[in-house]
């Protein structure tokens, strides 16, 4: 089985985790209280994101966001879901979440 692993980077904002584990499933980033992965950052969507896991692999995919996300550099909004790879880094609003994927033995 596959853990995605979040780390908080860099935040202006204080994030209420520094690091959380996700096993297969959906999971919404977002500035919301109901969201699976709260970002407390202003300039994040109250539905920002959704990761999720499929065939074997981590996705991203934007959730129409005001301000976009971007991964590696290029801002994903409007391009559907884009694989995730261990050491990505991850743009919600001003803050930066870098990807680490543990496979189990």
């Amino acid at each position: 089985m596959s853990k995605l692993v979040l780390k908080v980077v860099r935040s202006l904002f204080e994030i209420p985790w520094t690091t959380v584990v996700l096993t297969p499933g959906i999971y919404i980033i977002g500035r919301d209280v109901r969201v699976h992965v709260p970002v407390t950052d202003k300039y994040v969507s109250r539905r920002h994101a959704r990761i999720f896991y499929r065939d074997g692999s981590w996705f991203i995919e934007d959730l129409d966001s005001s301000n976009g996300t971007i991964v590696n550099g290029e801002n994903i909004k409007g391009k559907g879901p884009v694989r995730l790879n261990d050491g990505d880094e991850i743009i919600v609003g001003s803050t930066i979440i870098r990807v680490m994927i543990e496979e189990e033995k």
